[in-house]
């Protein structure tokens, strides 16, 4: 899949919009809400909005689009539906064939616009099987990236001048460092320091501005996860959970990495029970000699009961997550407040 430069792309779509069905997904939510209401705008006067755009929300309301996209506009040329939480292409089977056929049928209205607008959650775009989903679909697919450091940090530039504030070049890249890439936040941080200086009389932000007003956004390493579960700190594991849920990264993911750890620690408990040295244990197990080092006096400081509770614990939430309708972040949460 060629890597689509969306600024541009959108920009062009907006211009001269075509009907049909538009397929909205990846991890940038700020340009993708911004991308959705240029559009509205483009396609749907303001003064009869309320008549000619729709929204449902959830896999099982296929018949309900179908029943939208046959109310003819209003006032206007064409009319928009929004499908919200469709698990779109990989919706459930019991609501797949239905959503299939209505999205073929009202695909070639000519005065519909049928927008489909995916969370990294529901879709990635990422994995292989999602790239033959993708190719599948009769429609505009746009991809919506996290955007390099670089084009942020032009985009903070003039975000801060359409405020009527300046900042220079390297307070900007500054800004975009502290506060992570992500143009949610960076926009939020953005509308807080115009605030505050225009209060104090200024029409420009400083280095101390930046410094006094926006908290650095927490970092981690490649084994925060690791390293906190084997200190049982369920404080910084919920941090690392809050972060990636700001950055609109997949729980999923984190849940797996935690099972896997717990797994480990209670394969490494083991051997450490039948008097086996780390480097021992290493050798049997297939894992890493310094990792079971670090593990060994961790382990043991807890019971062989607390630890295989906790890989229970972690087993009933992949349950939870993949058999019901549960908030996955909010699963992930207990789960670490468990350890």
């Amino acid at each position: 899949m060629e890597k689509q430069d969306i600024v541009k792309l959108t920009k062009e779509i907006i211009a001269s919009p075509p009907s049909g069905l538009y397929f909205l997904y990846g991890s940038e939510e700020y340009l993708k809400r911004r991308f959705l209401l240029d559009l509205k705008a483009a396609v749907v006067p303001e003064d009869v909005a309320d008549l000619n755009v729709s929204t449902v929300s959830g896999p099982d309301q296929a018949e309900r689009v179908l029943e939208l996209a046959y109310t003819l506009p209003q006032f206007a040329q064409r009319r928009m539906i929004i499908w919200y939480n469709s698990g779109y292409p990989y919706i459930q089977q019991r609501y797949k064939k239905k959503a299939d056929e209505i999205i073929e049928k009202i695909s070639g209205f000519s005065y519909l616009i049928l927008v489909i607008y995916s969370t990294e959650d529901e879709f990635s775009g990422a994995g292989k099987d999602d790239k033959a989903a993708l190719s599948k679909i009769k429609g505009t697919t746009l991809f919506f990236d996290k955007l390099s450091p670089a084009r942020v940090q032009k985009w903070v530039i003039r975000h801060f001048a359409s405020e009527n504030t300046a900042i220079s070049e390297e307070d900007a890249l500054y800004l975009t460092a502290r506060c992570g890439t992500g143009m949610t936040e960076l926009s939020a941080a953005i509308s807080k320091l115009c605030a505050f200086v225009t209060e104090k009389g200024r029409d420009k932000v400083s280095r101390a501005d930046i410094e006094e007003l926006i908290p650095q956004k927490v970092s981690f390493s490649a084994f925060f996860i690791s390293d906190n579960i084997r200190k049982r700190d369920p404080s910084a594991l919920a941090a690392y959970i809050s972060d990636a849920k700001s950055r609109a990264e997949k729980p999923q993911m984190i849940l797996s990495s935690i099972i896997a750890e717990a797994e480990k620690l209670c394969r490494i408990k083991l051997a450490q029970k039948n008097g086996l040295t780390y480097q021992q244990a290493a050798t049997q197990l297939g894992i890493n000699e310094y990792v079971v080092k670090l593990a060994y006096p961790s382990v043991s400081e807890i019971s062989e009961k607390r630890c295989f509770r906790f890989l229970h614990a972690c087993y009933e939430a992949d349950k939870t997550v993949k058999n019901t309708s549960s908030d996955t972040w909010g699963v992930l949460m207990q789960l670490v407040c468990s350890i």
